[in-house]
């Protein structure tokens, strides 16, 4: 509580926790990160079937048209990531859209050195760069499930600093340094965490003096009742105490700035900006006080939560704990937020939500179960091999007079490998929708598996550099891109 409160009044600042991926359990689809690391192929397969019905208050032509597009239509595509010599650090990704065997489209993005190409279908016979950043690909000797998960976030703030560079005039987005903060290694994070740690016991003494208690009675039983009540004013008061420390932690600038482009670095870690958070501050306006409310039992459990945190853009967040259930908020104008949990993984979780924006209003109840059984070993005609299950279901009912009908989704793992580390491995997740009672429903499938590497192909085609196009050149090409890519399964047949 005390780092989230640290974060909110600093922004500058990042709970940066160690990311460890637990050896212990291994699943199906850790060991097929593994093998992707280490030269194999990644293959998915994504089907779908729709009804012929329409869903309730769906457009039925839209519908139609949806159904007959995805009939006897697949995305494939297929990942491969070199480990081998000169080729150290390439990768390409092939996609596929298929009616049957036929390929309608395909487009590649291929990585090389510092730079990505896609071409194919829709590039208009032009090979598409951009840069890349290679650090983590190459930092470990195998990428675990976690550590793509890590390379494909850097990667996100990378591609987005590319593609909108700001001049020197402008102010710098920081999406690129919070990606590389949160993909860090651990030794980084942990030193950015020893400085953190001034901070956050700063706000925790700044909570505990803007805190009241108070004693009820209840049934002649005596509990607390602990109130912390800031007014827009008060918040703003700690933010620059805060920012006034931050710029005299010599050590923490240093450790950021070498993290940070020469812009980034003096939009955000001169002393001198804090002149200009001070006057942005000062005219900063908020919807209402930030109040964290909690009542304890008699025997100091406790007994209910209540949290009010008002944002800049009029923005209220909520957080309420009461009889055994969360319950979370949004209010900006007329829009209205509310979905209430109750209940924990083994018996499932249920609740209520509501949803309302102007005239328009959606609420129901909903029952959510999910499950994930552990790595086992069974034996069939093709010998030992290792298995693992899961599922998920999803019920939504919706209240009295709401325009929807009550409708149920149900997710389903299946995924098996060979007890040899370097054996095919399979993961296929299934969705089932259904309109309850007979009405809509959709099914889509997901089929991946890991085999034999393939060979790379080379781009083909004159460069484009994407980086040095505008905004909406770009945002044309895109949309020019996908309209060729799809366009082939609306054609008739």
């Amino acid at each position: 509580m005390k780092r989230f409160f640290c974060v909110l009044l600093l922004w500058a600042l990042l709970p940066l926790t160690a990311w460890a991926e637990d050896p212990s359990a291994v699943d199906i689809a850790a060991l097929m990160a593994r093998q992707v690391s280490g030269n194999s192929t990644f293959r998915a397969q994504l089907t779908a079937e729709l009804s012929e019905q329409a869903p309730a208050g769906a457009d039925a032509a839209l519908w139609a048209l949806l159904s007959a597009a995805v009939r006897d239509a697949s995305l494939e595509s297929s990942f491969i990531f070199s480990r081998a010599g000169e080729t150290l650090g390439n990768s390409q990704t092939t996609l596929t859209l298929k009616r049957g065997e036929d390929a309608l489209s395909t487009l590649r993005l291929a990585g090389r050195g510092d730079t990505w190409q896609l071409w194919g279908d829709g590039t208009e016979g032009k090979v598409w760069q951009l840069p890349r950043d290679t650090g983590l690909l190459l930092r470990d000797r195998y990428l675990t499930l976690e550590g793509w998960g890590q390379v494909l976030l850097r990667d996100l703030g990378f591609e987005q600093y590319a593609l909108n560079r700001p001049e020197e005039s402008q102010w710098p987005a920081l999406y690129r340094f919070f990606t590389q903060a949160f993909t860090e290694d651990a030794a980084w994070r942990e030193e950015a965490n020893g400085y953190l740690k001034k901070y956050t016991d700063q706000v925790s003494a700044w909570m505990q003096t803007h805190t009241a208690v108070s004693l009820r009675r209840t049934g002649g039983e005596l509990s607390t009742v602990s109130e912390l009540r800031a007014t827009a004013e008060e918040l703003k008061e700690e933010a620059l105490s805060l920012l006034r420390q931050f710029y005299k932690d010599t050590g923490f600038l240093t450790l950021l700035r070498d993290k940070m482009t020469d812009l980034e670095a003096k939009s955000y870690l001169e002393p001198g900006m804090l002149l200009l958070f001070e006057q942005t501050l000062g005219q900063m306006t908020l919807p209402g006080d930030f109040v964290l409310s909690r009542s304890f039992l008699p025997d100091g459990g406790l007994e209910s939560l209540s949290l009010s945190m008002p944002l800049p853009d009029g923005t209220a967040l909520l957080w309420e704990q009461r009889d055994g259930a969360d319950i979370y908020g949004l209010d900006r104008g007329d829009l209205s937020l509310r979905l209430s949990v109750q209940g924990d993984a083994a018996g499932g979780w249920q609740g209520d939500f509501s949803f309302t924006a102007g005239e328009t209003r959606l609420a129901g109840g909903y029952q959510l179960f999910a499950s994930l059984e552990p790595v086992y070993e069974e034996e069939d005609e093709t010998g030992r091999q290792r298995r693992q299950n899961g599922a998920l279901t999803l019920l939504i009912t919706p209240a009295e007079a709401m325009p929807f009908a009550a409708q149920s989704f149900t997710f389903t793992l299946t995924a098996w490998a060979g007890l040899q580390n370097d054996q095919p491995a399979h993961w296929n997740l299934a969705l089932d929708w259904q309109e309850l009672g007979g009405g809509a429903y959709a099914r889509v499938n997901l089929k991946t598996r890991t085999g034999a590497a393939v060979q790379q192909t080379e781009a083909e085609g004159e460069p484009m550099t994407l980086a040095e196009l505008q905004p909406a050149e770009r945002q044309a090409l895109l949309a020019r891109l996908a309209q060729a890519f799809f366009a082939p399964l609306l054609a008739a047949d």
